[in-house]
C-alpha cells in the first residue's frame, strides 16, 4: 500500500491580551476536536518571560507543545517564526497547528509571518480568533488604546470571555465597543470559553500596522517557588492583588503543598485549583509576574 501523501497544515492564530483566557481556549477546541476529528494538533506559544506555564498547562492533552519563551515571536524574534512554523510543518507534521502569540503580539504580525513562510502555499490560515476579557476591558482599553484595539480589529472571531464577572449593563457596553472596533468579525459572549463558534471563512484584514506593545512592561520569573499552604498561597496573592508589589497585570505559576496548586491573576481576578492526579506529571513550582514598578526583591521573598 502507497504511503498517504502529507499535503497541507491549517493554521490558527488565537490572540488576546495577557490573561484574556487563550490557553483555555486552545484547551477547549483541541477537546471538541478531538473527540470527534483524527486529526494530529500541535501547539505553538510564545510567552512573556523567561519561564513557560501554559506549555505545562496543555501538556497533559499529549499535545505537541512549541514553546518560544522570553519576548515576543512578533519582534525580537520577528525572523525565526517562518523557519519555526516550517520546522513544525516539516519535522511534526500536524493536521492542525496552533499558534498562540504573546498578550503583548499584534495579529498582523502573526499572520504576515506566516505567509513570508518558505512552505506558505501549503498553510491554511483560519478565521482569526481574539478573545477579550469582559472584567478587564475597560481598563485594558484606556491603558493600551491603540494596541488592544488592533487586536480586535484583527479578528475574525471575537469572544468576550468572563462574561460571569460582569453584569449585563456592563456587557451590553463592552459588547457595543467592540463592535465599533470591528464590526465584521462574528461576535460571542462566553464564560470559561466554553462556546467555541465555527467560522469557515476568514478575512485576512492586513490594514494593520502590525507593531507589537510599545509599552514597558516587566516580567518577574521564580524557579522554583517555595513550598506553600493554599491558605498561604490565597493570602500572598491577596497581597499581589492589592498592588503591594507594584501593578502586577497577569501572573501564574505552580506551587508545590499537600498538592500541585495552579495559580492565575488576571487584573483583580485570580484562580487557585489542584492539579488533578497524573496532571502534574513532571511540573515543577515555578511563577512569572508581569506588570509595572514591580517590586522584584520582595516578590522573591515571597514566592521564591
Amino acid at each position: 500500500m502507497s504511503p498517504v501523501l502529507w499535503k497541507g497544515m491549517e493554521i490558527i492564530v488565537v490572540s488576546g491580551f495577557l490573561g484574556a483566557g487563550k490557553t483555555t481556549f486552545i484547551q477547549k477546541f483541541v477537546k471538541k476536536h478531538q473527540n470527534y476529528e483524527n486529526r494530529k494538533f500541535a501547539i505553538l506559544i510564545n510567552e512573556f518571560g523567561d519561564i513557560g506555564v501554559d506549555g505545562d498547562i496543555l501538556k497533559n492533552n499529549g499535545l505537541e507543545i512549541i514553546e518560544l519563551p522570553s519576548g515576543c515571536i512578533c519582534c525580537s524574534l520577528r525572523m525565526s517564526l517562518p523557519e519555526t512554523i516550517d520546522r513544525i510543518f516539516q519535522e511534526i507534521k500536524p493536521d492542525v497547528l496552533l499558534i498562540e502569540p504573546s498578550g503583548i503580539a499584534t495579529p498582523y504580525s502573526v499572520i504576515e509571518a506566516i505567509k513570508n513562510s518558505k512552505h506558505a502555499e501549503k498553510y491554511r490560515i483560519k478565521p482569526l480568533i481574539c478573545v477579550v476579557d469582559a472584567s478587564a476591558f475597560q481598563e485594558m482599553i484606556g491603558d493600551f488604546g491603540k494596541f488592544y484595539g488592533e487586536q480586535i480589529e484583527a479578528a475574525d472571531v471575537l469572544l468576550i470571555n468572563k462574561i460571569d464577572l460582569v453584569d449585563d449593563a456592563e456587557l451590553d457596553k463592552i459588547e457595543k465597543r467592540v463592535q465599533e472596533i470591528n464590526p465584521s468579525a462574528l461576535t460571542v459572549r462566553t464564560s470559561y470559553c466554553r462556546t467555541i463558534p465555527e467560522v469557515k471563512e476568514a478575512a485576512h484584514k492586513a490594514s494593520g500596522s502590525g507593531s507589537d506593545l510599545d509599552v514597558f512592561l516587566e516580567t518577574i520569573s521564580i524557579s522554583p517557588v517555595r513550598h506553600m499552604s493554599k491558605n498561604e498561597l490565597e493570602y500572598a496573592i491577596q497581597n499581589v492583588i492589592e498592588g503591594r508589589f507594584g501593578e502586577v497585570i497577569r501572573a501564574k505559576g505552580f506551587v508545590n503543598s499537600d498538592h500541585m496548586y495552579l495559580f492565575q491573576i488576571s487584573g483583580k481576578n485570580y484562580e487557585i485549583r489542584i492539579m488533578k492526579n497524573g496532571e502534574s506529571g513532571d511540573v515543577l513550582p515555578k511563577a512569572v509576574f508581569i506588570g509595572r514598578n514591580l517590586d522584584s526583591e520582595n516578590l522573591r521573598k515571597l514566592f521564591g
